[in-house]
């Protein structure tokens, strides 16, 4: 390598080490930028949202069995989801709101719209075929028929290139004791799971969890109880089951859900989020943040800091309320308490954290909250 030295004239040189000299200090500090920027993006939630098609449907209910609204065609309940800003997904659920009927006609409502499908979820829990039971049922014929609904699913997310297939095991429990073989409903459910995520084999399976309702006892009422079963499934070489963490079903299982969270994510099976409100022990899927606006802050705190990737599900309840408008407000809602937690500082927050004191922690929350 040539010696600055070397060269005839040491005012020359001394202009050639300079810029010499210049050009290194900017390529260190490009290269300092960029790592910076690229650890930034790691830390930082990607705020993804989609929401389900039912939200902008008649909303039916055991009190409304005819719906806050009329009934629209699916293409029309699409073009409405489009016209909420900062959406962009669907999810859906099969055969109800997309089958092989219209798959073609989502698909291309879907492309117009330049929106995503998410995540299709197989209805097992609101037809009286499943009454006692879907992937759990005692009955075999039954079983069988809720595992071929789970694969249809699948099929209807492969061609509309949906990542998710979310599965809500709202039948399988009991309702009465001594009416149930429980060690054939754990293994008949087991199987069933394994069945469908090896069909399912390059989507994310998600199972959404809740202690109660339909079912009187549900034998998936919390993350701890599906992460055995993930745990089991990893045993016989399944690999793609995960969780679809609803807050308000969170909620209901007595959970912080930010610490939930956490647990979840030790085992990489945090797949999908569903968010949504609750004041006491009644599942009406309000506004994200509109009750429990502290435990929301943790919240997103956490899913930054476990590096969470995924969408931001968004499962409402409008009711009597213009369903796109629901959706924009809980979009703003999250949008803003993460704001409110980059403007305080990640670090700021961690080092609170770290300290344990719960005297500093009441001076965080009052500037996050003020």
């Amino acid at each position: 390598m040539c010696s600055l030295n070397t060269y005839p004239s040491a005012e020359i040189s001394q202009g050639i080490y300079s810029k010499i000299m210049k050009m290194q200090y900017l390529l260190i500090r490009k290269i300092y930028i960029g790592a910076f920027v690229i650890l930034e993006m790691v830390y930082n939630l990607e705020l993804r949202f989609s929401t389900g098609i039912w939200v902008f449907g008649p909303g039916v209910e055991r009190f409304a069995p005819a719906g806050y609204k009329p009934a629209k065609d699916i293409v029309k309940l699409i073009e409405e989801a489009s016209t909420v800003a900062g959406l962009l997904g669907l999810e859906f659920h099969y055969p109800t709101e997309v089958n092989e009927g219209n798959v073609r006609v989502v698909k291309d409502a879907l492309s117009t719209t330049k929106l995503k499908a998410v995540a299709i979820a197989p209805v097992l829990s609101q037809e009286a075929q499943w009454a006692r039971g879907a992937l759990s049922a005692l009955d075999e014929d039954t079983r069988r028929r809720a595992v071929e609904r789970c694969k249809k699913a699948t099929d209807i997310a492969r061609e509309l290139g949906a990542e998710i297939l979310i599965i809500w095991p709202g039948r399988e429990g009991f309702d009465f004791p001594f009416t149930t073989d429980y060690q054939k409903l754990w293994n008949n459910y087991v199987n069933s799971i394994k069945e469908v995520s090896e069909y399912a084999h390059d989507l994310k399976v998600a199972i959404e969890y809740k202690p109660e309702d339909p079912s009187s006892y549900l034998i998936h009422g919390s993350a701890g109880r599906v992460l055995a079963t993930i745990l089991e499934l990893r045993q016989y070489g399944v690999r793609n089951v995960g969780i679809n963490v609803e807050f308000a079903h969170a909620k209901l299982a007595r959970e912080w859900v930010p610490e939930t969270i956490v647990l979840i994510s030790r085992y990489n099976a945090l797949y999908h989020l569903h968010l949504n409100d609750i004041f006491t022990h009644v599942d009406l899927d309000l506004f994200p943040a509109s009750v429990n606006l502290l435990e929301y802050l943790e919240l997103l705190y956490w899913l930054n800091k476990v590096g969470y990737s995924g969408w931001l599900g968004l499962d409402l309840f409008p009711r009597y309320l213009n369903a796109a408008e629901m959706v924009q407000q809980s979009i703003e809602n999250i949008k803003t308490l993460y704001a409110k937690l980059e403007k305080v500082g990640w670090s700021k927050i961690e080092e609170v954290i770290k300290k344990n004191s719960p005297i500093e922690a009441q001076k965080l929350i009052r500037e996050l909250i003020i």
